[in-house]
């Protein structure tokens, strides 16, 4: 893949501002809500059925605009290799983690992702790894060993869902790290419509071989839940992230993702009752500061310039 160039600070224009807005405060409130959904609907079918939602709207937009999604035949193996790690590896992880943990928690560990990303950038396309990422590194992996020992000091501990959550951030991270250092030519809203695609089939077909007994007609408000992941969560909130996360370094792409796991902690505490302990607040705390360590200085850097 080639590395795509530097992207200037003032291409990000007040759009772009507002996207980050709108992505950071839908996917927040996404945490409690699928929370709500998969305690009692199959996670799996309700991933299914929302990324369905998800890709035939966009492909309905598309055709309204006239608008083509053809892929070049020398970049298909490429938006398939860009999907399987930002849309199916993440968001099996994330389920499977919000099925079994709190939805705050699993906000908070998701949001490593700009971490895992640094990482991936270092591993995969030569970046340095300066002494400020290795400090978010430290905290971000001190804040998922202070819920983990929290989870299994309980009697309903479930460490197996922060390991899921903890999969799922490495795989959106690496993901991210990929999508930026790609050449890929088309679209954000292309794109999106093909990820989501790869995710519907793949889902479908895990909900068939898994969830088949399970399965079940939503209620009003489970379908309502599913309708706002596929809405907005997913088809209108990842054209706008793909359409700023392209524009970003990886790791400065994950700069406008601070506020998500405040919302999410907030909004479950709000929505579900869901407790917040001591555990969750320095975790927080702890995520935020290796956000801000790894990426304010290279912004300000970047500023400089």
């Amino acid at each position: 893949m080639t590395r795509n160039s530097p992207t200037n600070a003032n291409d990000i224009n007040g759009v772009d501002l507002l996207l980050i807005l709108f992505v950071t405060v839908s996917w927040g409130l996404n945490y409690p809500i699928m929370k709500f959904v998969v305690t009692s609907y199959p996670p799996l079918t309700f991933r299914a059925c929302t990324f369905t939602i998800g890709f035939a709207l966009l492909g309905a937009v598309a055709w309204y605009q006239g608008k083509s999604l053809r892929v070049p035949v020398g970049e298909r193996w490429l938006a398939f290799q860009l999907g399987v790690p930002n849309m199916v590896f993440w968001h099996v992880g994330l389920i499977y983690g919000v099925t079994l943990l709190n939805s705050g928690r699993v906000a908070i560990v998701g949001y490593t992702m700009p971490v895992w990303a640094l990482l991936a950038s270092v591993v995969m396309f030569g970046n340095q790894l300066t002494t400020r990422g290795v400090l978010g590194v430290i905290c971000s992996l001190s804040a998922t060993f202070l819920l983990a020992r929290d989870e299994m000091s309980t009697f309903a501990g479930q460490p197996v869902g922060l390991l899921c959550t903890l999969f799922a951030a490495i795989a959106w991270g690496i993901g991210n790290a990929m999508l930026k250092n790609s050449n890929i030519s088309i679209s954000s809203l292309s794109l999106t419509f093909w990820m989501l695609l790869l995710a519907a089939v793949c889902f479908t077909g895990l909900a068939l071989v898994i969830e088949f007994e399970r399965w079940q007609w939503p209620t009003l408000l489970q379908f309502l839940g599913i309708l706002y992941a596929g809405v907005i969560t997913l088809a209108m909130s990842y054209v706008a992230w793909f359409r700023v996360a392209r524009k970003l370094t990886p790791v400065t792409s994950g700069l406008s993702l601070m506020m998500v796991p405040m919302v999410g902690l907030l909004s479950g505490h709000v929505l579900l009752s869901e407790a917040v302990g001591t555990a969750d607040v320095l975790a927080l705390v702890l995520i935020l500061a290796a956000i801000a360590i790894v990426l304010f200085p290279s912004r300000l850097m970047q500023a400089r310039l």
